[in-house]
């Protein structure tokens, strides 16, 4: 069931440190993924030569980040879960542009479909409004143990090189910020 497998998600996610160093993850795997949009060591991006479709042109990617995942925007789809139309919300609706059309189709079938936000509203019982909470709660933890790790694993960081920034995210946004918000606009949404 939906509870089941967001506390599976969170259970896992909470066993990140076990096996990520935030030294090690912060200087050896983020400057790899950080990606060359927003990135001050490659102002004019990254030429992939051999690539007729870019005809030598500088390409900015973003870098690989969460957001790119259709997991969370297709729980917050079916749990109703909705965020304010702001920045945050645009760098998360380019991300998709990141996904395979299939998730994306499915993000948007989801956020299309009756919510069960709605449903738990509308039929006002108290076991289905705890268990729509509980499962809106388990959204809300995962994303305060990624605020959580951001803070460790980037934020907390020395900044090593100029193309790896302390204060922007992978996706090149900045992270803290955003991850706050989500976060509280999460929990703002229990009934």
């Amino acid at each position: 069931n939906l509870r089941s497998s967001l506390s599976a998600m969170y259970q896992v996610l909470c066993r990140m440190p076990e096996r990520c160093d935030p030294y090690i993850y912060f200087h050896r795997v983020r400057p790899y993924i950080f990606g060359w949009r927003n990135n001050p060591s490659l102002p004019d991006g990254v030429v992939y030569e051999g690539v007729d479709e870019y005809k030598g042109v500088g390409q900015k990617f973003r870098g690989e980040t969460g957001a790119q995942s259709a997991i969370i925007p297709a729980m917050d789809g079916v749990l109703g879960i909705e965020h304010e139309r702001d920045e945050l919300r645009e760098y998360l609706m380019e991300m998709r542009t990141y996904m395979p059309p299939a998730h994306v189709k499915f993000i948007e079938a989801v956020e299309a479909g009756p919510s069960v936000r709605a449903f738990a509203k509308e039929v006002k019982r108290p076991t289905i409004t705890s268990l729509f909470n509980t499962c809106v709660e388990i959204v809300g933890d995962f994303r305060a143990k990624h605020l959580e790790y951001a803070g460790t694993y980037i934020h907390a960081q020395a900044q090593a090189t100029p193309g790896n920034p302390s204060a922007v995210g992978t996706g090149g946004t900045p992270f803290m910020v955003y991850l706050r918000k989500h976060r509280d606009e999460t929990r703002a949404q229990l009934v």
